[in-house]
């Protein structure tokens, strides 16, 4: 016997359920009087056309669940589904019932499997992760890296194999091979992005574990301590007016990697918006930055200079310092990277980065014993003392940093 929800005479007027023989004229005619109303169908025990108080008719099932509890579930619309219809329905929900399954529960089942079914492939879970709350609040340039090495590694190779053969073996020979062909660097990015991707999958209940959590990674980079010394400064200082194969654009922004303690994509994605040029002062907005806050530096007459003349230039019509070619963007850090990785192994020298600009910033200001909390702040990391002082010390330290950065740039050029 079907364990269809039963209502007292009482419970159902006050529920608004009332006794009818249910026709398809019935149906038809039967208005909404402002309150949610419910009939019960003479025919087949738990089927109901419910009726919101604004109109919409909805066939409907109402039982126990195995532990007792009542239940509702929509079958259709009365405006979509017939009389007849709901019956063929109704009677093959409720017949589950007995055997202590839930309809709703089996429903809830079927559309995970259908929702899986069409996630079975690494690339289809990629497009439904790209697509998902997770990635899209993430900031810009996570999301470009993800993208980066989906299409470069990832799908390539991965992409059409199932999520469910993908193991542990899968996953260390793809990494190794990474490795051997590109480098230990790109092989861990490939390892950061396919363990997100992997943990997406358990969260959507695809799988039931991370495989990349088992597998170690590739390459054991250790604490980067690249910097550029005198001499080497000297000469890429001299090396920016001429450049085979470099655009001014880049030259420039390599000149503010050096200028600036600032990391790259910050000074890549400047905004005339951002620069005053009577206080020489650059403010990043806090969007823009890796720990979601407003950073001021300060900057000097070489600084000024260098803005000023591509103010006057083609740059000076866009919002940004460095537009893209589309104009439609500011450049990607990447193009400076790309350079300076060019120029080391075209000069032999050990390589290095617009970030190797900046940590040389650091200890050679160090050295000269500027203040540890000035160059933090200059540097736009938090500063010793927690969330105390942070909340409290609303003094911006401008004139400290100017002058940090003044003598940075006399360094420079000299």
């Amino acid at each position: 016997m079907v364990k269809t929800l039963k209502l007292s005479r009482t419970q159902t007027m006050n529920s608004h359920t009332k006794p009818s023989r249910l026709t398809q004229a019935f149906i038809s005619s039967i208005e909404a009087n402002g309150a949610k109303q419910r009939f019960s169908d003479h025919k087949v025990a738990g089927l109901y056309l419910r009726i919101a108080p604004g109109g919409t008719k909805t066939f409907v099932i109402r039982y126990r669940k195995p532990d007792n509890a009542s239940a509702e579930m929509n079958i259709g619309r009365a405006d979509v589904v017939t009389l007849d219809m709901a019956r063929d329905r109704a009677k093959k929900h409720l017949a589950q019932v007995p055997d202590g399954h839930d309809p709703i529960e089996a429903r809830r089942q079927a559309a995970i499997e259908a929702r899986n079914k069409k996630m079975e492939t690494l690339e289809a879970l990629a497009q439904a992760f790209k697509a998902s709350p997770g990635f899209l609040s993430k900031k810009i340039r996570t999301q470009e890296f993800y993208e980066s090495c989906l299409r470069v590694h990832i799908l390539p190779r991965l992409g059409k194999r199932s999520i469910k053969e993908i193991g542990r073996k899968d996953i260390a020979a793809f990494l190794d091979q990474i490795y051997s062909e590109h480098s230990g660097p790109a092989s861990n990015s490939a390892r950061r992005t396919l363990s997100v991707l992997f943990s997406y999958a358990t969260e959507l209940e695809l799988i039931d574990f991370n495989p990349v959590s088992a597998v170690k990674q590739r390459h054991r980079g250790g604490q980067r301590t690249r910097q550029l010394n005198d001499t080497e400064l000297k000469r890429l200082w001299q090396a920016l007016d001429n450049l085979e194969g470099v655009t001014s654009d880049v030259s420039d922004m390599i000149r503010l990697c050096l200028f600036l303690p600032a990391r790259v994509n910050e000074i890549a994605g400047m905004e005339w918006a951002e620069l005053n040029f009577n206080e020489r002062l650059w403010t990043v907005r806090a969007d823009r930055m890796k720990n979601n806050k407003p950073h001021e530096l300060p900057f000097g007459e070489f600084c000024r200079s260098l803005l000023e003349k591509r103010r006057n230039s083609d740059a000076g019509n866009n919002p940004w310092v460095f537009p893209a070619k589309s104009g439609i963007e500011p450049m990607n850090g990447k193009v400076a990277s790309r350079a300076c990785n060019r120029l080391s192994k075209d000069w032999g020298w050990q390589p290095f980065g617009p970030h190797a600009l900046r940590r040389g910033f650091t200890t050679k200001m160090a050295e000269k014993g500027v203040r540890l909390e000035i160059l933090e702040r200059a540097l736009s990391h938090d500063v010793m003392g927690g969330r105390a002082i942070a909340h409290y010390d609303h003094y911006s330290y401008r004139d400290e940093k100017r002058e940090l950065i003044w003598s940075a740039s006399r360094k420079v050029v000299r």
